[in-house]
């Protein structure tokens, strides 16, 4: 371990030590590079977890080296990882030049011990140039995907190392567009954008797809296996597939974009997307495995977990957890905001039995096994919030 091995203090070694330090500012950055890479993979884990997570993130963009060595599997899955929103002020004096408030990016603070409540802290995102004329399509695992206003130019923006990246305008007008990336992909820092185009067919129709590894867009068919107007714009990405939610019949169309056709496979939902009462369905992942959450009008939620593998004739949903959100709507009274009859679902935990909703305008973690409010934050005293994107994810994993 070069850094850390010690030095002589005998007066013999001052040759030596001023000339290993002349090499040192000769070999600039080739030293420092040498010296990190003698270190073992835990002695490097340990002294970057010690970081903040933003420093973490950003020096990926130091050297090829620093980016290989902070994306390495086994340093991603000691990272803690950190919970991100996107959300937009209901009340947003400084909106943007069309009129509209502007997207908001935050990251949460430790929530406090013994019931306390964290923070939500705001990120700038004011490094994108087109912020005030663009609109957020879709957030995924901690990449923003934006469109300018009225025209057919996309960027995905990274919020926490301020990097962003221009897309080349597609051939086809899009209907609804989704990103889809895979932090913990071998493929680094690689992602697709999805536009479904509204050419549909009985069953079928044209999506777009744009890969960031060829930096180009392909326009594929899709054959769904259920009427193209039963589609909803209820989507999700996981594992390298786009599931889609639909109605009549009631059910998930699996859609793989990673691939140079669209393989697609329906299971039925266990229950009905809208559920009824004000009820909602929503897809996720956590564990690995695709899960379903159905909400209703009595705050009660349900979630399905897919068990088995292709085909998908072989899927079946299990019922995993079903509870009441009552911890939930107790904290919204009690805080005096308002609001403690809504309790909307945002998103699972990606590793444990734990659910993520919105409710008395804060975000709170809800445990699904021990039934009880794990943690709170809150944004800055007495604002409105709308909450549109929740994920999970070590920051370093970005692009």
């Amino acid at each position: 371990m070069a850094i850390l091995k010690r030095r002589s203090s005998t007066d013999t070694d001052t040759d030596s030590t001023k000339s290993s330090a002349a090499a040192a500012a000769a070999g600039g950055e080739a030293s420092a590079v040498t010296a990190a890479s003698s270190l073992s993979d835990d002695m490097l884990a340990e002294i970057i977890l010690r970081l903040p997570v933003e420093s973490v993130a950003r020096s990926k963009c130091v050297s090829k080296t620093w980016c290989a060595t902070v994306a390495d599997s086994y340093l991603r899955r000691r990272l803690p990882l950190q919970l991100s929103v996107v959300y937009f002020p209901e009340n947003d004096d400084a909106g943007s030049a069309r009129g509209k408030a502007r997207p908001r990016f935050a990251c949460a603070d430790s929530a406090a011990a013994d019931g306390g409540v964290g923070l939500l802290r705001d990120r700038d995102l004011c490094f994108f140039p087109f912020l005030d004329v663009s609109v957020v399509c879709d957030a995924c695992n901690g990449l923003l995907l934006l469109r300018a206003a009225g025209t057919k130019r996309f960027y995905v923006v990274d919020p926490v190392t301020r990097r962003w990246a221009a897309l080349p305008p597609p051939s086809r007008d899009p209907r609804l567009s989704m990103l889809a990336f895979d932090p913990s992909s071998p493929r680094r820092g690689g992602y697709h954008v999805v536009n479904f185009t509204g050419r549909w067919r009985d069953r079928g129709g044209e999506v777009e797809v744009y890969s960031s590894e060829t930096r180009a867009w392909s326009l594929r068919d899709a054959e769904f296996g259920v009427p193209a107007a039963s589609l909803s714009g209820s989507v999700h990405f996981h594992a390298g597939a786009v599931y889609v939610l639909a109605s009549d019949p009631d059910c998930v169309v699996r859609m793989d974009v990673t691939e140079a056709g669209i393989a697609c496979a329906v299971a039925e939902l266990p229950e009905p997307a809208d559920g009824g009462g004000g009820g909602d369905g929503r897809l996720a992942h956590s564990a690995g495995r695709l899960h379903y959450v159905a909400t209703d009008g009595a705050l009660r939620v349900k979630v399905w977990v897919l068990d088995g593998e292709s085909p998908a004739d072989a899927l079946q949903w299990r019922l995993k957890h079903a509870v009441k959100l009552g911890d939930v709507v107790q904290l919204g009274k009690k805080c005096g905001c308002g609001r403690g009859s809504e309790a909307r679902f945002l998103a699972l935990h990606p590793e444990k039995d734990a659910v993520y909703v919105w409710s008395a305008g804060k975000l709170l973690e809800y445990d699904l096994t021990r039934k009880e409010v794990a943690g709170v934050w809150a944004f800055g005293k007495g604002e409105k919030n709308r909450v549109v994107k929740t994920w999970l994810v070590p920051s370093s994993m970005t692009i």
